[in-house]
């Protein structure tokens, strides 16, 4: 790829959808807490940590339901929900 293919769209859509490594790590993370909270026949888990857009866009093209929530007292977490 050559400079002037590179535009302001071409870098949003290539950030947004390539799984960088640590989006790859993240999503593995949320995976294995998906399968442990299936096995404890659960719909939904919470795993304690800021999503990030890879990784989220990753698990809803996955079908799941995803919310972030934040509270000054408590911090970040994600609600993953099938």
């Amino acid at each position: 790829m050559n400079n002037k293919e590179i535009t302001a769209e071409w870098a949003r859509k290539t950030a947004e959808t390539k799984l960088s490594a640590a989006a790859e790590k993240q999503l593995n993370f949320c995976l294995d807490e998906i399968k442990k909270a299936v096995n404890e026949n659960k719909m939904n888990v919470g795993v304690y940590i800021y999503v990030m857009p890879a990784c989220l866009n990753e698990l809803i093209k996955r079908g799941f339901e995803v919310k972030s929530h934040e509270d000054q007292r408590d911090g970040t977490w994600t609600t993953i929900s099938w």
